[in-house]
């Protein structure tokens, strides 16, 4: 279970990523322009290479990290997307839900998985729910339109955990992982054909302050997304879905961040805990903590 462990710490500085880019947003950034950074920095990963050993892999090998370089740039774009036009309350409790049920169903398509026991099954129901219910904003209102476009980011994160556990079924964890990040960097790189885009990225940049916060968010995000791909190197295929929805514990952390935050730094971020709201958050951690609690029994 020290895959468990990795996973927690994970989702811990994720929601510290979570929280910079909570307040980042907060001036409408362009989706694409948001992507494009997200996806280049983490093509800084190119300096571990002097110290991983690279194998001549063939191509059947290496369309894998390819294909999770797209995958993860077309995720990241969709889900921003669906953020700038819909609400949060609906957008991250849909994806919360969706995502690990489509990586159960896409488990058994890609590693012909026989055989799951009835405890992990119950544990993800539980984790699930705990994930939609601490992810609520109390103003859920559903919209056709709006649903579409959160079954679009759902399925292609839940493609791209997918297609990661395929990389690192056949590569080294270092190994794949520099190949998954720099093509998704050279994927963003297209962008920039497009002139209104490129002149969007290099004219003057934002203030200094709101760059540290950007910066900062990336770098806590940079370390639990490569503790996530560490985690996902490690779970058995039949536990992915259940890695996925601990995700719950992502909000558990972002929410105890975000209440610390409005209390003594309130000018940066400022957010109401009601009363009903409260209440629904801590039985959603109650929740989540039994789905963890029937994963280490």
């Amino acid at each position: 279970m020290f895959w468990f462990i990795v996973a927690i710490l994970a989702y811990f500085f994720l929601a510290v990523s979570s929280l910079g880019d909570k307040i980042f947003l907060k001036g409408k950034e362009d989706p694409k322009t948001y992507v494009f950074y997200v996806c280049l920095l983490s093509g800084l990963i190119v300096f571990l290479i002097p110290f991983i050993t690279f194998n001549i892999q063939p191509f059947n090998i290496l369309i894998w990290p390819i294909l999770e370089g797209i995958i993860y740039a077309g995720a990241l774009y969709t889900l921003y997307y669906a953020l700038d036009r819909f609400e949060v309350s609906v957008v991250i409790p849909v994806l919360g839900g969706l995502q690990p049920v489509f990586i159960f169903l896409l488990s058994f398509l890609f590693f012909n998985i026989t055989e799951v026991s009835f405890q992990n099954i119950i544990a993800l129901i539980v984790l699930i729910i705990g994930t939609v219910l601490i992810s609520l904003n109390g103003k859920m209102k559903f919209k056709s339109k709006g649903l579409l476009f959160c079954f679009l980011p759902a399925f292609l994160f839940a493609l791209d955990f997918i297609l990661t556990k395929q990389v690192f079924l056949n590569q080294s964890f270092l190994e794949g992982l520099v190949y998954m990040r720099v093509s998704s960097c050279l994927i963003v790189l297209f962008f920039l054909f497009n002139g209104k885009f490129r002149r969007n990225i290099f004219k003057e940049g934002k203030k200094s302050k709101k760059k540290t916060i950007f910066l900062g968010a990336q770098g806590a995000g940079a370390i639990g997304a490569l503790l996530q791909s560490y985690a996902i190197s490690l779970v058995p295929t039949a536990s992915l879905a259940i890695l996925n929805a601990l995700k719950g514990t992502q909000y558990v952390f972002l929410l105890i961040l975000t209440f610390i935050i409005s209390i003594f730094y309130s000018k940066i971020l400022k957010e109401d805990f009601h009363r009903k709201n409260l209440i629904i958050k801590v039985i959603s951690i109650i929740i989540i903590g039994l789905g963890i609690a029937l994963l280490t029994l």
